[in-house]
């Protein structure tokens, strides 16, 4: 059997471009004539994934200043009995001082300094921290600098929007109606819990959309801030309110009406479903009718395959045959 040559690592970086030859033991090349080892060069002068000090430097830092400013707490939280809770403080925008961030044992173990901190920033592949100038006197000094955490898409959804005033009975314009809409998939779910509430780790609030109702009776309605209910939950506001006057029911700037209160079973007028053979299932407290078994625990717009796997005629996910109305008609794909 041949002996394994070592291959100088100066020939690999100058005469073979920085891929290895092929092995001694195994005589073939790699696929696409790449080494299966790490390339130690790049084209354009630019590094491989071979290893950097300095780049790993960089991602301790940026990890352990998310590590920092995720933990900080507005100055209203501050609980001066807790010796031990080395949290920054924030102000009500959510900016720290980066003298303050850089002094926490996170950063300080890396030796980590303004230079470093804007190196990071600048070279992420999508922002995650913003840092901003507070003092030009001392451009060159970390107290002359303040920085926060840009929160994910996740927390934006779940951050507080503006709002206006509570609704109470006295409020002009109050709605008649608030229609709360969810899914067939949901929908048992919330009538089994006797509660519309909120999905842990979901948005901070509940979303209704208002509806007014004209003195001939004509009912006019918000458009809907997403997908059309297949199951639309009605309260009616003046009862609700009666009923329980610490709801704290809100506008958006949007138009919607939000709460983060849950709103119970006594305080639904109606549940209907979108399509109308299956119509009205729950008022006033009775259950009308149960949801076809066919669109229990089933989610939105699935596709069903046909008999021969192949998914032909593709319909919403526990639709039946097609109602007279043609409200349950199928979907082309």
């Amino acid at each position: 059997m041949a002996a394994a040559v070592a291959v100088p690592l100066s020939a690999i970086n100058n005469e073979l471009g920085g891929v290895l030859p092929p092995s001694a033991l195994v005589q073939h090349s790699p696929r696409h004539g790449r080494s299966r080892g790490m390339s130690f060069k790049a084209k354009n002068g630019n590094r491989g994934r071979g290893y950097s000090v300095h780049e790993d430097r960089d991602v301790s830092i940026a990890k352990a200043l998310m590590f920092v400013l995720k933990r900080t707490i507005k100055e209203d939280e501050v609980d001066e009995e807790d010796e031990e809770d080395h949290r920054l403080v924030a102000d009500a925008e959510g900016w720290v001082g980066l003298d303050d961030v850089l002094e926490h044992e996170k950063l300080k173990s890396l030796e980590a300094d303004l230079e470093d901190i804007q190196r990071v920033i600048a070279n992420a592949s999508k922002p995650r921290f913003h840092l901003r100038q507070t003092s030009k006197d001392k451009a060159e000094e970390p107290s002359s600098y303040t920085i926060r955490r840009i929160p994910t898409n996740r927390e934006s959804i779940a951050a507080p929007i503006p709002i206006g005033d509570k609704l109470t009975l006295s409020t002009p314009d109050l709605p008649e109606f608030l229609v709360y809409e969810t899914s067939y998939q949901r929908y048992p779910l919330i009538l089994t819990t006797g509660t519309i509430a909120r999905a842990p780790g979901g948005t901070a609030y509940l979303s209704f959309t208002p509806v007014t109702v004209s003195e001939d009776g004509a009912e006019s309605r918000a458009p809907s801030q997403g997908e059309a209910a297949e199951v639309s939950i009605w309260i009616h506001l003046r009862s609700a309110l009666e009923a329980s006057p610490d709801l704290l029911f809100q506008r958006t700037e949007g138009g919607a009406i939000i709460t983060s209160d849950e709103i119970p079973k006594g305080l639904w007028k109606k549940a209907v479903a979108r399509r109308p053979d299956i119509g009205l299932l729950f008022e006033d407290g009775e259950v009308k009718k149960e949801l076809p078994a066919g669109l229990r625990g089933k989610g939105k717009g699935k596709a069903r395959k046909g008999k021969d796997g192949r998914g032909q005629g593709l319909k919403r996910e526990g639709s039946e045959e097609e109602s007279a109305s043609g409200s349950a008609g199928e979907d082309e794909e």
